[in-house]
Order: structure tokens, then sequence, then C-alpha cells
């Protein structure tokens, strides 16, 4: 939850509002990739992440979204990895 709050209720509305929605989105998803640097194989599927949830809160206006979105990608992350 407290990802959603900053990433997208904070950092990309505030991008948002400078930006633009398309630099906003980049740029948030920049950030939100940095930010889970130490997982270097998994930069890529982070950064798609951070364009799709930034895109979600654009569309609906609201964390929750992304909060599920973000919640449902872990989730399944986790089992796969216990799995395999």
């Amino acid at each position: 939850m407290y990802e959603e709050l900053f990433y997208r209720g904070f950092m990309y509305r505030w991008l948002q509002a400078r930006a633009g929605v398309g630099w906003g989105i980049m740029i948030s998803s920049l950030i939100f990739t940095a930010a889970h640097y130490p997982t270097m194989n998994a930069m890529p599927v982070n950064f798609i992440a951070g364009v799709v949830l930034a895109w979600a809160y654009e569309k609906t206006g609201s964390v929750v979204p992304a909060m599920i979105i973000h919640g449902v990608v872990n989730t399944a992350s986790v089992l796969l990895t216990a799995m395999g």
C-alpha cells in the first residue's frame, strides 16, 4: 500500500502536473524501477509494472486499482518462486 501511495499518489501526481502524463508515467516508472535496484534481473519487468500502475492511476484517479494490481503481481511472483 505504501508504495502505491508514494509512487502513484504522490510522485506520479507531482510529475504529471509538471511534465504531463507521458513524461510523468515514464519518469515515475524509472524512479520506481531504480528503487527496486537489487533485483537486476527483474528491472525491465519493474519498469513495465511502473508504467501499468501509473496508467491505472491515471485512468481511474485512484490508487486502489494500482494497489490491487501490485498485490496480485507480488503474490503471483512469490507463489511462482516458491513453486519453482
